[in-house]
């Protein structure tokens, strides 16, 4: 069994905002719906940058513009590299390796990864056809994390990109398992079913979701949301949750992000009286032992 919900219930971090990004050294990036991307360092206030879909890695913070995704050092903001990646949309970056999702005309996802090295070349690492998906990729060293979801059901996958061992972390018959986050120890996910959905962490290795610490809890919408990002459509269908949420709002947990004293998760609302909306809220965490 999990472990009970926490009495200390979760912080706004940032109103309008969506998909946090971490990295050691207390850098946090994520993106409005308006298009500003952000950048915080440390209790410093945050600054825009001048792309959208931030990443952080260490001493690293990337975003993309148009398909080149380009890499700069945090404090001044100064570009140290730019890679072409036709169609990036999600991505992740390390101090090892650039990842990126890429969805083509027929709805199938693949994941890409490249090395820093000038004179590397990117490579497909994981694929899925429609009505199947690949998640929002993370990255810690040479490991990539990734979600893959389908109608048979959901598993959070590892894959060591130096040795090419892949290892599935986490998976549940009847659950949505997604958006992995790791601060290269921990693992941190979205675990929802019927009932609720619950933003979980445990040791980076595989094991029973049941035995890891749910942080966070709550119901499960009548609806998941259909895409990461606010203003993207998305029609092919995941585990059917029934409506359990309170009536007229509908709140998804989505990405995720991890540091060593807190997760930071996308909240996702939908409501009959109001605009939909998305925020990133804060929970302390357990710290590594």
């Amino acid at each position: 069994m999990t472990a009970a919900a926490p009495r200390t219930r979760a912080a706004l971090f940032a109103g309008a905002a969506y998909d946090p990004s971490a990295a050691p050294g207390g850098l946090l990036a994520w993106q409005r719906p308006t298009g500003v991307a952000l950048l915080q360092h440390g209790d410093a206030a945050a600054v825009g940058l001048p792309g959208r879909n931030p990443a952080v890695g260490p001493g690293r913070v990337a975003w993309r513009e148009g398909d080149r995704l380009v890499v700069a050092d945090p404090g001044s903001l100064a570009p140290v590299a730019a890679y072409d990646a036709p169609g990036a949309g999600a991505f992740a970056l390390s101090e090892l390796w650039l990842a990126w999702r890429v969805r083509d005309a027929n709805g199938a996802d693949r994941i890409w990864v490249r090395s820093p090295v000038p004179t590397a070349r990117p490579r497909a690492v994981a694929g899925a056809a429609a009505p199947g998906e690949l998640g929002r990729p993370a990255l810690a060293g040479d490991l990539l994390l990734f979600h893959q979801a389908g109608p048979a059901g959901s598993r959070l996958v590892a894959l060591d990109l130096a040795t090419g061992r892949r290892e599935v972390l986490r998976t549940e018959p009847g659950a949505m398992l997604s958006n992995p986050a790791t601060d290269g120890r921990r693992l941190l996910y979205v675990h929802a079913t019927g009932r609720t959905q619950e933003l979980r962490i445990g040791p980076l290795r595989p094991r029973d979701p049941a035995q890891d610490t749910a942080v966070l809890t709550a119901p499960s919408p009548g609806q998941r949301d259909p895409e990461h990002e606010p203003g993207h459509a998305r029609t092919r269908p995941q585990i059917p949750l029934p409506p359990l949420a309170r009536p007229g709002v509908d709140d998804t947990l989505w990405t995720t992000a991890l540091t060593t004293t807190h997760a930071y998760v996308t909240r996702l609302r939908t409501s009959r009286r109001a605009p939909r909306s998305s925020d990133i809220l804060r929970v302390p965490v357990p710290r590594a032992g």
